[in-house]
């Protein structure tokens, strides 16, 4: 087949609240930071055309009390400037570690076997929470010789399992004064109202009230505010089946459905034109004693093929491995099998919701 079909399940499994919702007042919080990476084997940043790592080491040297009266010689290329992310979970505590993701900001090559020096990482207020350190883990590599280089993955992005510490507790709060939410991971009618009935059905009516599609207000009724919180998230939910969906990547030529997705009969004609042009260089030679010159002339030969359509017959397909055998029959690129896709869905004979990415 030319496209890549992956089922994501439509049916509705039972799981619990907890794999459905976020504690408001509790979020996954994201850090950043500015810092170098020291000991590259020659495949930093140039600092002649990347100014801002120079100023960065000038900086770095300065606060451990060296001076440099000329920098107009300094040219190192085992220094890269670098942005340091990290996303730390709710309640995660000072003296914690997370792990953060270390990417290129300048020309490096590769930050392949460096370090990456004391770096402070802020949250979005501009307090400062952490600090990672550490050598890096990259998983590609770069090499360049004589005007050639190759490169696998991308050597320019690298990571620190548990590279940074926490240096302060990023506050929390999830009940105030004995009131917290539940806020849906995807907002739905249905899922919000189900979620307050199974609460309700077990700590009693006006525990929970779905206030909206995405989220659900609590009342822990003076109990005690973790228990009560433990407790609602591990109950056991069956969320409504999802909705059909067709995601198409018209990038890549990548197709995903999920179960829900089913066809109705159909007939599909699908056939190629095929244009091509050939330029072929002569020389036109004069006769002798013409006093003409011999000049270059191109031939230019156009051909067109189109071969005959196949018209095929789609029968009703009801599950999802039925849908992709009768894609399947019709043979077509990724390109030509999202088009007919598209127009399936325009004729009514495929049910769901396309999405373009």
């Amino acid at each position: 087949m030319a496209a890549v079909f992956c089922a994501a399940t439509a049916r509705a499994d039972s799981t619990t609240i907890d794999q459905l919702v976020t504690v408001a007042g509790a979020p996954t919080n994201q850090l950043y930071g500015y810092g170098l990476v020291v000991g590259l084997p020659g495949t930093g940043d140039q600092t002649t055309e990347v100014p801002y790592t120079q100023q960065s080491i000038l900086n770095m040297l300065r606060n451990m009390g060296i001076s440099l009266p000329n920098v107009t010689s300094m040219q190192p290329n085992d220094v890269a400037s670098v942005m340091v992310t990290a996303e730390v979970p709710a309640f995660a505590h000072a003296g914690q570690r997370v792990d953060v993701t270390v990417s290129a900001v300048g020309n490096a090559a590769s930050l392949a076997g460096g370090v990456l020096l004391p770096t402070p990482m802020r949250g979005g207020n501009g307090v400062v929470y952490a600090q990672a350190q550490g050598p890096l883990l990259v998983s590609g590599f770069a090499s360049s010789a004589g005007g050639t280089s190759t490169s696998v993955n991308v050597p320019t992005v690298g990571s620190l399992p548990g590279g940074a510490i926490l240096a302060n507790t990023i506050p929390a709060d999830y009940a105030v004064n004995g009131l917290s939410a539940l806020l849906l991971d995807t907002p739905s009618f249905q899922t919000a109202q189900q979620i307050a009935d199974v609460i309700n059905a077990s700590y009693g009516g006006g525990t929970a009230t779905a206030a909206s599609p995405g989220e659900v207000d609590l009342a822990a009724q003076g109990l005690n505010p973790m228990r009560f919180m433990a407790g609602v998230l591990s109950l056991p939910i069956t969320p409504p089946a999802q909705a059909p969906t067709i995601i198409v990547d018209a990038q890549s030529g990548t197709i995903v459905m999920n179960a829900g997705v089913t066809l109705g009969p159909a007939v599909v004609s699908h056939g190629d034109l095929t244009v091509n042009i050939q330029t072929t260089t002569g020389v036109s030679q004069p006769g002798p004693l013409s006093n003409g010159s011999t000049v270059a002339v191109q031939n230019t030969a156009v051909s067109a093929k189109q071969p005959k359509a196949d018209v095929i017959n789609l029968p009703r397909a009801a599950t999802l491995q039925d849908v992709a055998a009768a894609l399947n029959a019709v043979g077509a690129t990724p390109s030509d099998l999202i088009a007919i896709i598209e127009a399936l869905k325009q004729a009514g004979a495929i049910n769901g919701t396309i999405k373009v990415i």
